[in-house]
């Protein structure tokens, strides 16, 4: 093979298998941004320690890259090196959809406290044959759920949002003699509860705003609504 050749084939080598690098460095590089408008704006976002994963996920895309042109150039090994960039590259691409904070903590912390919501307010329910109408009663409520779930709630539960470096609590809105749920005219602020019963107390609805993305000026409404009615409970007796 001429040299002209094996450059070719270098040049090729450094191209195919330098973009498994990509991913790890355009993700890593995704976190440094995150981190800097969190520290040079006034946003909200979603907890989490941007810092360390941008340069672990930059450091890894730097190692893999590295493979890759030693590698390609230096041909060490045989071209085992490649198993690197390739290992590195296919790992990230299935880890990366589910890697950022906003999917992985506060959705859940979210989806979790709705659900805890429902399953408390239906113990309430059967207590009392009506929904709670008052922040007060929504927040007995929410303490004397199942006997299982205690530990889930606490008394002032937090969100996983912060705003400059402070965790947000959840914050609640009650509405009475609602007929739907509140959709608009919604907080900014990500993590605000609004909690809308009917006018006979039969009926509530529960969305919460949150952040669609891990850090952002202004939050947008829960897609998913919590919604029950007291004919989806038995009554208990007594």
């Amino acid at each position: 093979m001429s040299e002209s050749s094996r450059t070719s084939l270098k040049v090729l080598l450094t191209v195919v298998f330098g973009l498994f690098s990509l991913p790890m460095l355009i993700f890593g590089g995704y976190f440094l941004v995150c981190w800097f408008r969190i520290h040079t704006s006034d946003v909200y976002y979603v907890a989490f320690s941007y810092l360390t994963a941008g340069l672990i996920w930059m450091g890894i895309g730097i190692l893999s890259l590295l493979a890759t042109l030693y590698g390609a150039w230096r041909r060490s090994f045989y071209g085992l090196l490649f198993v690197v960039p390739l290992f590195l590259g296919l790992g990230a691409m299935v880890i990366i959809p589910d890697g950022r904070p906003e999917t992985f903590r506060s959705m859940v912390a979210d989806s979790n406290y709705l659900s805890d919501t429902n399953s408390f307010l239906r113990v309430w329910y059967e207590d009392h044959h009506r929904f709670p109408v008052s922040e007060s009663e929504f927040k007995e409520a929410m303490a004397k759920g199942p006997a299982a779930w205690q530990y889930r709630v606490q008394h002032s539960p937090e969100s996983r949002y912060k705003r400059g470096a402070k965790l947000l609590p959840y914050e609640l809105v009650i509405i009475n003699n609602a007929i739907s749920p509140r959709l608009t005219d919604v907080s900014q602020r990500p993590g605000v509860i609004y909690y809308c019963v009917s006018r006979d107390q039969q009926e509530f609805w529960v969305t919460m705003t949150s952040l669609n993305s891990d850090e952002a000026s202004a939050a947008v409404i829960e897609r998913v609504a919590k919604h029950a009615a007291g004919s989806d409970y038995p009554v208990k007796k007594h």
